[in-house]
């Protein structure tokens, strides 16, 4: 099992990796649309399409910033109840959490799933592309939180605790 769950921690990095690029990009974007409407207002002028765009956009930025957040077990969480367990009972209780998780996670990403199809057709009022393209980090990242999930859930079952991965900058 341990080979296993360390494919799968591979495989992690590479999403991860994907993930954090495209959260950076989505960042840059967010900043330059909100900085540059800032600025052209101060001389008079608009960028109609850019309140707009910094709506869908921080969608993709808080989504995928969510997801990375799940990989490095950043998420929030109430463990109040957890941390007064020992031993098998915390096991447990890890491996519970978790799997009420992966149901919230799958009841999301389909729901995420139902609302992206249900915008195609749509199109924004100043950015005339279907709203589904900027809906459709729900299920992405829906679909990345349970892959993490799933194998925090693993280590969970197999070593008591899910394996904390430090952001880069942050190993001692």
């Amino acid at each position: 099992m341990a080979g296993l769950i360390e494919k799968l921690h591979k495989i992690g990095d590479v999403i991860n990796t994907v993930a954090r690029v495209a959260l950076g990009v989505t960042s840059i974007a967010l900043c330059i649309a909100v900085i540059g409407q800032f600025i052209l207002r101060w001389f008079g002028a608009t960028m109609p399409w850019a309140t707009e765009f910094s709506c869908y956009i921080f969608v993709w930025t808080t989504m995928l910033g969510s997801a990375v957040a799940s990989r490095h077990l950043l998420h929030i969480g109430v463990d109040m109840v957890i941390n007064l367990c020992h031993g098998k009972t915390r096991q447990f209780m890890l491996v519970l959490a978790d799997v009420i998780l992966l149901f919230a996670l799958v009841l999301f990403t389909i729901s995420g799933w139902n609302y992206t199809v249900a915008q195609i057709p749509h199109l924004g009022t100043t950015i005339k592309v279907s709203l589904a393209l900027f809906y459709a980090a729900l299920p992405v990242s829906g679909l990345i939180m349970i892959y993490y999930t799933f194998v925090q859930l693993l280590e969970n079952i197999c070593y008591g605790e899910a394996k904390k991965i430090p952001l880069p900058g942050d190993e001692e």
